[in-house]
């Protein structure tokens, strides 16, 4: 089999991993589970890849409608989200997250920014019918947007410490085996930016601040943000690496 023709299946493999959702009738720990080997197989993809055959590799676009009363606390990880999956994003309208880059990135962060959205309307749902919440002092909203701000700040700090420990095992890799990666590296950068030149957007930068009224609805969103499987490989071959959960 061809470099071309087992990259194709690679893909193919990635694709089909993402669909399992819970949404689709998969359980929890079959959406996690498949959530672990799409991060194993976009780390071989990458490892697999000659500079040719990224140079060859086209960037996509995708946009990810997601409204309604998470879409803040989203919007506050997204970046995090985008560092982890090394795409580029940005948000439009109400309602659409648009995702940019090369195609298993563009696949990982898609299943990633879905699986955050139902863990946090699970976590909400448990959330509301406890003692806590029962018991808030705050406006019902003042306490929920509390709650989503915490656990979207914990899991923007978990995605940040699973991507620089990524790149670290990365480092590490290469050290030990004289590798081209750093080459690699800096192609895929390349192709983003002139991918992205071509597209002819100007985004803007909007910054926003974050009020928490109610800290102990943030406490428990951070530890529910703690909670979420966001475990991706960080290694090869059997037993890989993995950050525990905080």
């Amino acid at each position: 089999m061809d470099q071309q023709t087992e990259l194709a299946k690679v893909k193919a493999r990635i694709r089909a991993l993402a669909a399992r959702t819970t949404e689709r009738g998969c359980s929890e720990a079959e959406a996690m589970a498949a959530a672990a080997k799409v991060g194993e197989l976009l780390d071989i993809y990458g490892l697999s890849m000659s500079e040719v055959e990224l140079r060859e590799e086209a960037c996509l676009q995708r946009r990810i409608p997601l409204g309604g009363p998470h879409r803040l606390a989203l919007r506050w990880l997204f970046p995090a989200l985008l560092r982890f999956c090394e795409c580029r994003g940005w948000t439009d309208g109400r309602e659409d997250f648009v995702l940019f880059g090369l195609e298993p990135d563009v696949e990982m962060a898609h299943y990633l920014l879905h699986v955050i959205a139902g863990a946090l309307a699970h976590e909400e749902v448990r959330y509301r019918a406890s003692r806590d919440y029962a018991a808030r002092r705050h406006q019902a909203q003042a306490v929920l947007r509390s709650f989503r701000y915490g656990f979207a700040d914990r899991l923007s700090k978990r995605l940040d410490e699973m991507a620089e420990a990524r790149h670290a095992a990365a480092e590490a890799r290469r050290q030990a085996t004289a590798t081209t990666s750093t080459a690699l590296v800096l192609a895929k950068e390349r192709k983003l930016e002139e991918g992205f030149r071509g597209l002819g957007l100007r985004l803007r930068t909007v910054y926003s601040a974050a009020t928490v009224r109610d800290r102990g609805a943030y406490g428990r969103g951070a530890e529910a943000g703690g909670r979420v499987g966001l475990e991706r490989p960080l290694g090869t071959g059997a037993g890989p690496a993995r950050l525990p959960r905080r």
